[in-house]
């Protein structure tokens, strides 16, 4: 293994390699290419091959995601952090193409390690829906209508899936407003 070159690193330069590539054509083949190695080198860092490489770049994935969307809701309460996280994760697709579709498949009750990496993102969700004054089961209805529109959207937009003209920018803060106007309804209200 050539110096410098870890585990870490590896998951970086694969992930690099996903969003200008395509996730589909990272391979340990095209991936020991790039680092100039041979690809039975890559076992030493995963034993369990293509699928050990994508677990680790869906974990890297979700990772980083939370990342960002944490730095962005540092400061901010309510609407103003809401529209910045939906922001900060349509930006964080929009930068990692690649990376997102090795994120999108995964069950993150399959291991500790999973649940961990996926429970920070909406767990920073949870933290900002407190200000709203919901039950705990308006927060975790709240929680998932927000992941399935900012999952679905993205996932639409980077399979550049909207042909009509109108503004998709308009149409991503309307669709955070509507659920927004929602989630105010909610407040001090039966539960759902």
């Amino acid at each position: 293994m050539k110096a410098g070159l870890d585990k870490q690193k590896i998951i970086e330069i694969a992930a690099n390699m996903a969003d200008e590539k395509g996730i589909t054509n990272v391979t340990l083949k095209v991936l020991a290419n790039e680092l100039g190695i041979k690809s039975p080198s890559l076992y030493k860092h995963f034993s369990g091959g293509l699928d050990e490489l994508n677990k680790e770049l869906m974990l890297y994935g979700w990772c980083s995601l939370e990342s960002e969307i944490t730095r962005v809701a540092i400061g901010k309460a309510k609407d103003d952090a809401i529209f910045a996280i939906c922001h900060a994760y349509r930006n964080f697709v929009s930068n990692h193409k690649g990376l997102f579709e090795a994120m999108q498949w995964y069950n993150m009750y399959q291991s500790k390690e999973h649940l961990k990496a996926t429970q920070g993102s909406i767990s920073v969700l949870f933290q900002v829906l407190e200000a709203y004054g919901l039950t705990e089961k308006q927060k975790v209805h709240s929680v998932r209508m927000l992941r399935a529109f900012l999952q679905g959207f993205a996932d639409i937009e980077s399979h550049g899936g909207y042909g009509n003209p109108t503004s998709l920018d308009d149409t991503f803060d309307f669709a955070i407003k509507t659920i927004l106007n929602g989630i105010c309804d909610l407040q001090g209200g039966e539960e759902v």
